[in-house]
C-alpha cells in the first residue's frame, strides 16, 4: 500500500488481516482518514502539526481508526510536550549518554510469541549520585517513540518488563507524585503505543510504596494488564519465552547489552531534532510567522525526515 507522500506499507498478509481485526484498519479508507484527520488540525492553529502520513497512521492505528480519538491523541501528545518541560527539554540522545551507558533500558532483539515488543526498564541501574530521575524518564521516552515507529510494533503493541532489583528508599524518594502521574499519562493518553502488559519481577520489600505511587494513575484496563512475578521467572516465561530472555530472567542470551538500539537512537539525533520543532510553537517562532506572512501553524508539512529502523 503507498501513497502520494510516500508512505509504503511493510506490513505481512497476517499482519494486515490482524490490524483489520483488531485496529478496524482498511487499506480502501486509509487515505480519506488520514485526510479526515489532517482537516481536523485546522481547529487548533496555535498548534504546529506533522502530516506526513506514517506519523498520523501511528495515531489512527493506536485509536483504532477512530479520527475523533487519534486527533485528540495527537493533540495530548503536543500539550505533554509543551508541559512537560523538565523532560522535553533537551530532548536528544546526546543528552542521554550515561543514562544509555548505565542499561537502564533494554530492547530484546525478538519479539514475543505475539509478535510484540519487549521492553525492559531496570530503575535500580539509576545513578542517584550522578543524575536525576529526568534523564532516565527521556532515554525511556525516546525508545518506546523509536519503537512507535516500527509498523509491527504499532499493530502488535509492546511489553513491559520492570525490574525492580537494586532499588532502594534512595531512589523511592525520588519519585515525585507529580512527574509519575505525567509519566503514566504520557504512556497510557499521548504516545501512539499499544502497551499490552507489564511485568514486574524481582520487587524488593519497599515495592508496595513503589506501586502505592504509580497505582493511582493506572486507567482500569491497564491495571488488567499488570503481572507480578518476584524471582519466580518460570511464570514469567508463561508469558514471554526464555528463548528470547537475557539470562538475568532465566532465559537463553548471554551478555545482554543494549548497544544496538542506543546505535540506533544515536543515529537518529537529527530527526529526533526536527520533530521536537512541531508542536506549540515558541513566541520568537509566532512572530517571525507573523512577520512574514506565514501561519504559525504550517510551514513544516512534510519535511520531517523519516525515522527507518
Amino acid at each position: 500500500m503507498s501513497d502520494p507522500k510516500g508512505y509504503q506499507s511493510s506490513l505481512s498478509h497476517e499482519l494486515l488481516e490482524k490490524a483489520k481485526k483488531e485496529l478496524n484498519e482498511d487499506p480502501s479508507k486509509t487515505e480519506q482518514k488520514l485526510h479526515d484527520l489532517r482537516q481536523m488540525f485546522k481547529k487548533r492553529p496555535d498548534i504546529k502539526f506533522r502530516t506526513d502520513d506514517t506519523f498520523l497512521l501511528r495515531y489512527l492505528r493506536v485509536r483504532k481508526f477512530n479520527v475523533e480519538r487519534a486527533y485528540k491523541t495527537l493533540v495530548h501528545y503536543y500539550e505533554v510536550r509543551d508541559q512537560f518541560k523538565e523532560l522535553y527539554a533537551d530532548y536528544t540522545p546526546s543528552d542521554v549518554v550515561q543514562q544509555l551507558k548505565d542499561q537502564i533500558h533494554w530492547i530484546l532483539r525478538s519479539r514475543d510469541k505475539d509478535g510484540r515488543r519487549v521492553f525492559i526498564v531496570r530503575p535500580g541501574n539509576w545513578d542517584l549520585e550522578k543524575y536525576s530521575i529526568t534523564p532516565c524518564l527521556k532515554t525511556a521516552m525516546m525508545l518506546m517513540e523509536l519503537i512507535c515507529e516500527e509498523e509491527e510494533t504499532q499493530i502488535n503493541g509492546v511489553v513491559v518488563i520492570a525490574d525492580y532489583s537494586g532499588m532502594s528508599m534512595k531512589h523511592v524518594k525520588q519519585l515525585n507524585p507529580i512527574v509519575v502521574r505525567k509519566l503514566a499519562d504520557t504512556i497510557q493518553n499521548a504516545l501512539p503505543l499499544r502497551l499490552k502488559a507489564i511485568h514486574y519481577v524481582n520487587q524488593p520489600k519497599i515495592f508496595d510504596i513503589i506501586f502505592g505511587l504509580f497505582k493511582p494513575f493506572f486507567s482500569e484496563k491497564m491495571l488488567k494488564r499488570l503481572h507480578f512475578h518476584g524471582d519466580e521467572y518460570g511464570t514469567l516465561h508463561e508469558h514471554i519465552p526464555s528463548s528470547i530472555l537475557p539470562a538475568e530472567y532465566g532465559g537463553a542470551l548471554q551478555n545482554m547489552t543494549n548497544q544496538e538500539w542506543a546505535d540506533k537512537l544515536f543515529s537518529q539525533e537529527d530527526a529526533i531534532i526536527e520533530n521536537n520543532k512541531y508542536g506549540f510553537p515558541k513566541s520568537s517562532e509566532v512572530l517571525g510567522a507573523q512577520k512574514q506572512g506565514e501561519d504559525a501553524a504550517g510551514g513544516l508539512v512534510g519535511s520531517f525526515k523519516k525515522l527507518d529502523i
